[in-house]
């Protein structure tokens, strides 16, 4: 079973303004498989070499990206769906609304179910809260005289409300 982490993050429910801030899980993830990772344990449980991976999944992303830029959903089998998806400002009228309005264009991914992960496939352990963790960087800089930056936010994405969080 694998671990996954989580903290405890406190915020209101945006639907219900008014109601008390809660705490909520938001995933914490324990660092990032790589590209020369992900090639590596592809070739090995493979015949192709890590440079025939690369090229592979190189041209399926060069495929999928024009897919995608022409208006199609790209379904990988037992993977999952890729589509389009963007927000816009709102106009009155529709004579009013020009292209420009457009904005926000990201792509969403719907794994297929042999992706998808269910929660008795987890263990879930909890790490500091992500204000603990802020103040425990905060004090660990400031104790040391300099500032080095970077991010001190956790992957707290600016999910907001109750309900699922996803890893990054």
């Amino acid at each position: 079973m694998a671990n996954v982490f989580y903290a405890l993050v406190k915020r209101r429910n945006p639907l219900k303004k008014d109601a008390p801030q809660l705490y909520y899980a938001a995933a914490q993830k324990s660092g990032d498989l790589t590209f020369d990772e992900l090639k590596a344990s592809i070739a090995h449980a493979t015949m192709a070499t890590a440079a025939d991976v690369s090229h592979i999944v190189e041209s399926l992303l060069k495929v999928m990206s024009d897919g995608l830029k022409s208006g199609k959903s790209v379904f990988l089998d037992k993977f999952g769906k890729f589509r389009l998806s963007f927000s816009s400002k709102g106009a009155k009228t529709m004579k009013e609304f020009g292209t420009e309005m457009i904005r926000g264009i990201h792509i969403v991914f719907r794994p297929a179910k042999e992706l998808q992960i269910r929660k008795d496939e987890l263990a879930f352990e909890q790490k500091d809260t992500v204000a603990d963790q802020k103040a425990a960087l905060k004090a660990k800089i400031k104790g040391s005289g300099s500032n080095t930056g970077g991010n001190t936010g956790g992957n707290t994405g600016g999910n907001t409300g109750g309900g699922d969080e996803s890893m990054d």
